[in-house]
């Protein structure tokens, strides 16, 4: 048996899970502070609130990037480990 026979340590559906939890955690977020999907895709510098929506809504294959997890968080003026804290 070699060390590289288990490179994968995470199952799809895992990741799938945790992209989905960072998605719900930002979500929630900007409901609390009473922002608009389209409000806070214009303060990370989207032009619309397409992007944005499908991401947040882990739709279309449309995912956060960590530099807009990071913009995100400094938008909504919430510590960004947040959007990682499982429910």
């Amino acid at each position: 048996m070699s060390i590289f026979d288990n490179l994968c340590i995470v199952d799809d559906d895992e990741v799938q899970n945790f992209i989905k939890q960072v998605s719900a955690n930002i979500k929630k977020e900007r409901q609390l502070k009473g922002v608009t999907q389209l409000e806070l895709a214009l303060m990370i510098g989207q032009k619309s609130s397409a992007f944005y929506a499908n991401a947040e809504n882990s739709a279309k294959n449309r995912r956060f990037n960590l530099e807009h997890i990071y913009k995100i968080s400094k938008a909504l003026n919430v510590d960004v480990e947040k959007f990682f804290a499982s429910s």
